[in-house]
């Protein structure tokens, strides 16, 4: 059976497809691979549907009921599971009931989620440390990480040192709050390193109530810090002028410290020497490529950034080499064309 030739719906993150979890995932492999789909619509059937856990699940719950006969792939790539806070325990089962972002009420949204987990013909998530965890609930589970060679390209020319040394962080600034727990070792690396922060000047909180201003967090660090403005086609040009990527996160934060591991992956596309925290998604591709720049403390951050910055430039051209060599035969977008291919077929098996 050709899935090519089955009428597929997807629950998207943004109804624009604009979030990176839409550009980066289904979306952009339906476009390289001429797969038709379109944005499901709750009143029509479908043969297969993609539910993105940010979705409104319980009226999908009701559309199953409905249509027992479509074929649900439930996507969770965050760690949703591992987060048991008061806000996920009540904002996002009462309040989101409230403002109409779910059909039915359900007080504790972990449990909404796990119905799901529980009942989709496929679960995607984003690591092996959630993978081992959702098969309590469903043991059709694959890791599907994130297509990052479009977005990242390699433009690293120079690996030598001007000045101080460059480190340089991207992403959502929901994440900068774990920078906080680093201050220390920000301070130890202050007279010798800059840091620059590539992300949106705001960030929301609490169902997008509050937005906060990511430079009163980069106001708290004792280093000198610098902003960039996040901008999709010029961000390469900032990551070509730094010298080294970091990842820091707080171990406390247990939704933080189950992120999966494409952060690291796009910063190895870019060519820049990563130091991440001994997060298990890092610990483990970091194992997978050779690599030992994982930090399980404050001594292990200053002492592997000192390693990045004593080393001369063509060893940290060869390191670069080493690690786009890596990520270019396990995570090229031809590789995870392949890997939700597979998806694909293992859904259509499963219904056979």
């Amino acid at each position: 059976m050709d899935f090519k030739k089955l009428k597929i719906g997807y629950v998207p993150y943004l109804p624009d497809l604009s979030q990176p979890g839409d550009r980066r995932r289904f979306p952009y492999f339906a476009k390289r691979n001429n797969v038709p789909f379109e944005i499901a619509d709750k009143n029509k059937e479908y043969d297969i549907i993609l539910l993105t856990a940010p979705a409104n699940l319980s009226k999908w719950l009701l559309y199953k009921r409905k249509y027992p006969k479509t074929k649900f792939m439930f996507e969770m790539v965050d760690s949703l599971i591992f987060s048991s806070n008061i806000f996920n325990t009540l904002f996002k089962g009462i309040g989101w009931f409230i403002l109409r972002k779910e059909t039915l009420l359900y007080f504790n949204h972990k449990k909404l989620i796990i119905k799901w987990l529980k009942m989709a013909d496929v679960v995607l998530c984003s690591s092996t440390e959630l993978k081992k965890n959702i098969e309590q609930w469903n043991n059709n589970v694959i890791v599907s990480l994130d297509y990052m060679e479009n977005e990242y390209r390699f433009i690293k020319t120079d690996f030598s040192i001007k000045n101080k040394l460059k480190l340089v962080w991207e992403g959502q600034g929901a994440v900068l709050p774990h920078f906080l727990h680093f201050k220390e070792v920000f301070k130890q690396l202050s007279s010798f390193c800059e840091l620059h922060i590539i992300t949106n000047e705001t960030y929301p909180l609490y169902g997008k109530l509050i937005n906060n201003d990511v430079r009163k967090i980069l106001s708290q660090l004792p280093i000198e810090t610098i902003y960039h403005k996040w901008d999709l086609s010029n961000n390469y040009k900032v990551f070509g002028q730094c010298d080294c990527g970091i990842i820091p996160l707080n171990k406390n934060n247990l939704f933080g410290w189950h992120k999966p591991g494409n952060k690291l992956i796009s910063f190895w596309f870019t060519g820049l020497p990563t130091v991440v925290s001994a997060t298990p998604a890092y610990k483990e591709l970091m194992d997978k490529a050779g690599e030992k720049l994982y930090c399980a403390d404050s001594d292990d951050w200053i002492k592997k950034i000192h390693e990045i910055r004593n080393m001369n430039a063509e060893e940290k051209k060869s390191l670069v080499n080493k690690n786009l060599s890596f990520v270019k035969n396990n995570f090229s977008d031809a590789c995870l064309d392949v890997s939700w291919t597979r998806i694909f077929e293992r859904l259509i098996s499963k219904a056979i």
